[in-house]
């Protein structure tokens, strides 16, 4: 279903960002009671935009009256599937891309299952998995995910990957 936050921002420079009212997404960390936290990601597809079936979180366009915790619900829901139990949301980092129009908010919580997804509910990822901190540092992670990921794991109080 197309949401009223669907399309493209340009910036002068000629990049282009999906999301009229910028963009959201929901990073999941599962600390299971033995071994290291696991991390859920969704892998691109290739024929999205700057897809390459690389690594990333699954998210998409806010709407123009949505939070950006409800856009990355509702993106989570849609991509992925069912939210896991446990959901405690522990923080958000947001990339300001273009200052006053355009920004990534990646909120980020804890849950207490990790449920083996594999596939996604949607045609824009081709899987969805869990990773541990060191994994990330093996997997092609998408380009703006690779840049944020220090501070993601720093809002988890995690070590980031060597």
């Amino acid at each position: 279903m197309r949401g009223n936050g669907d399309g493209w921002v340009r910036a002068d420079d000629g990049r282009s960002f999906w999301g009229v009212y910028g963009a959201a997404g929901l990073l999941l960390r599962h600390r299971p009671d033995t071994g290291p936290s696991r991390f859920l990601l969704a892998q691109r597809a290739a024929w999205v935009h700057r897809g390459h079936g690389q690594w990333a979180i699954p998210g998409g366009a806010r709407d123009r009256h949505e939070s950006a915790w409800d856009a990355a619900l509702r993106e989570f829901d849609e991509e992925i599937g069912r939210l896991p139990d446990g959901l405690v949301r522990v923080g958000d980092f947001v990339d300001d891309a273009l200052p006053g129009r355009w920004s990534y908010t990646t909120c980020c919580a804890d849950v207490a299952e990790a449920p083996a997804y594999h596939r996604t509910l949607s045609v824009e990822n081709d899987a969805a998995d869990w990773f541990t901190v060191a994994d990330l540092a093996r997997v092609p992670l998408f380009g703006p995910v690779a840049v944020a990921l220090p501070h993601l794991l720093a809002l988890f109080d995690e070590p980031t990957p060597r």
